[in-house]
């Protein structure tokens, strides 16, 4: 019986203006989804919108950093310029204070740098416990092959690539000491434990 009254019903078109609930200021590219007509719009500048829908219908307002919004819209609820006004209140977080800052100097940052956690070594018994039990029941994509071969390829290719970047990032912050007239700060290649 609801489809045959909504097709019995004309749809209007509907003008309106939707402002934040403080300061009534126009708030741009919300957005404004009919639930009846099924159909959308966003604001523009001036907070403005127009949309097609029907009388006694639900219409939703959504906008980032306001808190969403469902009004029942009738047709006097329009206000003298026949415009349908919208408030949306703010929906803020608070965060705690954040700071952010540069490393004052190259002993602080070759400090952190040299102290840096070493990558862990692979053991290859849980490897291999891992890769007998998980990889049995994967489910390759269409036309690929992935198997216990492949994916300890992809592991020791992930930690070769993350090996090379480290040696670079050393040999860039050596050529930058020696650059500087501090070469008795430089970094060896390798680190103590690798030796």
């Amino acid at each position: 019986m609801l489809p045959v009254l909504l097709l019995a019903q004309d749809k209007t078109w509907i003008e309106g203006r939707v402002v934040s609930s403080d300061s009534l200021l126009p708030l741009q590219h919300v957005h404004v989804i009919s639930k009846m007509a099924r159909t959308g719009t966003i604001t523009d500048t001036e907070g403005r919108f127009v949309i097609r829908t029907y009388n006694n219908d639900t219409m939703m307002f959504s906008s980032v950093g306001f808190r969403y919004l469902i009004l029942p819209f009738d047709e006097r609820k329009l206000d003298t310029e026949g415009l349908f006004r919208v408030r949306m209140a703010k929906d803020t977080v608070k965060m705690e204070e954040v700071v952010v800052r540069a490393y004052y100097d190259w002993e602080t940052f070759k400090y952190l740098f040299v102290n840096m956690k070493t990558i862990k070594p692979v053991e290859l018994e849980r490897l291999r416990e891992e890769l007998g039990t998980s990889l049995l029941y994967v489910r390759p994509a269409p036309l690929t092959i992935k198997g216990p071969i492949q994916a300890l390829y992809d592991l020791f290719n992930d930690m070769a690539r993350l090996q090379r970047r480290l040696e670079r990032n050393r040999k860039w912050y050596n050529e930058q000491m020696i650059r500087e007239g501090r070469a008795q700060d430089t970094i060896p290649m390798k680190p103590d434990h690798v030796r």
